[in-house]
């Protein structure tokens, strides 16, 4: 329950589909950690520091890493830039099944 609550700020406005989906993709995903945040973690950094290295939003990278966000749907650039702070592939951040 504590997980869904947490959800409200980011999703109090979105729409009832997109609401459901993001619920949906959190319950399927509850045990497997955010690739982004993984990264970023391994290499030591907060958000704000992956932010500013990046140049990608504060609070566009804390919805990508609560899956608010669909990276598979961010601009290439952008991807290429977390990868590139991350030293790691675009491929190793984007959910590719």
């Amino acid at each position: 329950m504590g997980k869904l609550i947490s959800l409200y700020n980011t999703l109090h406005e979105a729409s009832l589909e997109k609401t459901v989906d993001v619920i949906d993709k959190r319950s399927l995903s509850d045990n497997v950690v955010n690739k982004i945040k993984e990264k970023r973690i391994l290499c030591g950094m907060t958000q704000k520091e992956l932010s500013e290295k990046s140049g990608v939003n504060l609070r566009t990278l804390q919805q990508y890493e609560t899956d608010a966000k669909d990276i598979n749907k961010a601009g290439a650039r952008m991807v290429a830039y977390l990868a590139l702070a991350l030293g790691c592939r675009v491929e190793d951040l984007l959910d590719i099944k």
